[in-house]
């Protein structure tokens, strides 16, 4: 039997995960946390065999999360689940020690197959996503790994989360405020976000900076 556990501040997510794997045989829920402290304490107790992981997380970095618990606990696998896109989050999560990474709108028969999967192969990457992979120039670097942000970008970014004003920016970096807007723009479409408080917690979960 198989024992998962999951990691989601959204009751309604967690209450539909249970109902997912109500009646599968050898897949049982033995646990919902809504904070990254709640699930390390059920894990110095209990014995599982994957962790599902929501990557937004508001107490905390969901690679931070991962690197925690492949260094606590090496044989639980950490399987991401999440409507953000693959291709941009997927691979600095994969590098932090996630074995997969699923989408929320999947069906319960893709996601139960991708659990025994990577149960027993140790991962599950789709073929569209192993090409991406196969091809990056740099895994080694998290903002070379989808290869979306420029050097300007990540320097405009570094000085948004640090709380500078636009102007500021334009400042420093010696360039017109409109360009600065410009780069704002690119960086929110870039990590598909809506707002600034958003791109502050994408930039911190997959430490870009």
């Amino acid at each position: 039997m198989l024992k998962l556990v999951l990691l989601d501040p959204h009751p309604v997510v967690q209450k539909g995960f249970k109902t997912f794997f109500k009646k599968t045989e050898n897949i049982t829920v033995c646990g919902t946390f809504s904070k990254i402290n709640e699930l390390f304490d059920f894990l110095e107790e209990n014995t599982i065999d994957v962790v599902v992981l929501e990557m937004e997380l508001p107490d905390g970095s969901a690679v931070q999360t991962i690197r925690r618990i492949k260094e606590k606990y090496q044989n639980v696998l950490v399987l991401i689940f999440t409507s953000l896109p693959q291709s941009i989050y997927g691979i600095s999560l994969l590098k932090a020690g996630a074995v997969g990474y699923l989408s929320k709108q999947v069906s319960q028969r893709v996601m139960i197959e991708a659990i025994e999967k990577a149960v027993k192969l140790g991962y599950h990457i789709t073929s569209n996503f192993a090409n991406e992979i196969s091809n990056n120039i740099d895994l080694n670097r998290p903002r070379n790994a989808y290869g979306t942000l420029s050097s300007r970008e990540i320097e405009v970014l570094k000085y948004l989360v640090e709380g500078k004003r636009n102007i500021d920016i334009a400042q420093t970096l010696k360039i017109n405020q409109k360009t600065v807007n410009t780069y704002k723009s690119r960086l929110m479409k870039k990590l598909d976000v809506k707002n600034q408080v958003d791109l502050f917690q994408q930039a911190r979960n997959l430490e870009l900076l």
